[in-house]
């Protein structure tokens, strides 16, 4: 008869041993790795000829012997069975742990495995692996090798299942993340080629006719004057290939966007916004609006050529609507742009605001979608890459960009760059 302090001992031996396994099992994220451990460990602590781990697959909608070790571990590693059927199907079903001391005369008892496996089960423990009170499978352990499985055994294959489950489950959520990674690193590879050949197929035959259309003009002369439709046509040809090549090269310049890719510098703002502003200058003039910004920015560190790129994709969306009426009422103030920042305690948010006719909330949900406009797009054409474009480049960089908009009333646009 043991003591007291004797099953003190035990207790604190047991509770160390589930303590050494629960790191083990958690020291990887390896799927694999930790279903081999946790075969080994019950084999090791239940002293039985064979154990195997059963989850719940999905897809199959069956249970499936995940691993096995011991005896016949080979034959039923893979192996599918209906979740209802044998005593696993019953514990998964049942979500109860079962000690079966004469498995033969057992009626839950599926023979099947043994015919596989070519041993006999005499005794078998089984118990339930849950996560949030979600079955993920079972564990069992076949033949004690000294004596009955008991309920110390219960216990402890118990306590070894919370922790598998665990593990087990973090192991999935790795796995998934893993395979969409991969997944989405193959599509981008794939839409990047695929931008790529297409871009260039394309513009080679726009360029081409674009440089046909200004011979045949300069080849007709004073003809066009005369016939104010052929001229006509053949100015909406230049303007329908300018307006391609410029789609292509903006659907590259998205494609092209890496994290790789990025330089940090330090610089101020303000020479970029002018850089963009020169850029820009006679689309600013033709729409007759006043671009304003503060004498004095504050000096950043990012990439200079993104934060370039940011500015001229922002303003050039906020020219197409800047001096654009609302519901049929144009504007009779000047139309303006105003460009500029706020200082945060961890980040500057710079922001690009115009005076057009604003942004629906359920366009504000959607305006940085690739190849999404906003319902003022009857107004401007456009093709929902430049917003997009700036999603991303100011993500790239650990940033955030929003809208604040009301119909009738402007939009503002912001983004924000660590200090």
């Amino acid at each position: 008869m043991q003591t007291g302090d004797e099953n003190m001992d035990m207790k604190a031996e047991e509770l160390s041993l589930l303590n050494r396994i629960g790191k083990e099992f958690s020291s990887t994220l390896d799927l694999r790795v930790v279903i081999g451990r946790v075969m080994s460990r019950v084999k090791e602590v239940l002293s039985c000829e064979a154990s195997s781990v059963i989850l719940y697959d999905e897809i199959k909608d069956s249970l499936v012997f995940y691993a096995a070790s011991g005896a016949g571990a080979r034959e039923v590693t893979g192996l599918s069975i209906p979740k209802g059927r044998g005593i696993a199907g019953w514990v998964y079903v049942h979500g109860s742990p079962l000690i079966v001391h004469d498995a033969s005369n057992d009626s839950r008892f599926y023979p099947g495995i043994d015919r596989i496996t070519g041993i006999a089960t005499k005794s078998l423990i089984c118990v339930p692996i849950t996560k949030d009170d979600r079955m993920l499978g079972v564990i069992e352990g076949i033949n004690k090798e000294y004596g009955d499985f008991d309920q110390k055994d219960i216990e402890m294959l118990t306590a070894i299942a919370q922790l598998a489950a665990i593990s087990i489950e973090n192991s999935k959520v790795h796995e998934k993340l893993e395979r969409k990674n991969s997944e989405l690193i193959q599509v981008n590879r794939e839409m990047e080629e695929f931008v790529h050949i297409v871009s260039h197929d394309l513009q080679a035959p726009l360029i081409a006719i674009e440089g046909y259309a200004s011979l045949i003009k300069s080849e007709m002369g004073d003809l066009l004057h005369r016939d104010i439709a052929l001229k006509g046509y053949l100015e909406r040809i230049e303007m329908n290939c300018r307006n391609t090549l410029q789609f292509v090269r903006r659907l590259l310049d998205y494609s092209r966007l890496k994290r790789s890719s990025i330089v940090i510098d330090v610089f101020n703002p303000l020479g970029v916004l002018r850089e963009v502003q020169e850029q820009l200058r006679t689309e600013i003039e033709r729409r007759k609006v006043r671009l304003i910004y503060p004498k004095n920015f504050p000096i950043i560190r990012h990439d200079r050529s993104l934060f370039h790129h940011i500015l001229l994709n922002l303003i050039q969306n906020s020219l197409k609507y800047a001096n654009s009426d609302y519901q049929g009422h144009a504007h009779a103030e000047e139309p303006v742009i105003e460009v500029g920042f706020r200082e945060e305690e961890y980040e500057f948010h710079f922001f690009v605001r115009d005076s057009g006719p604003g942004l629906s909330k359920e366009d504000q949900k959607r305006i940085f979608n690739i190849y999404e406009r906003g319902g003022n797009s009857e107004i401007n054409n456009g093709y929902g890459i430049g917003l997009a474009f700036v999603k991303k480049a100011v993500q790239m960089l650990n940033g955030t960009v929003w809208v604040e908009s009301k119909r009738g009333a402007g939009t503002t646009f912001y983004f924000s760059v660590k200090r």
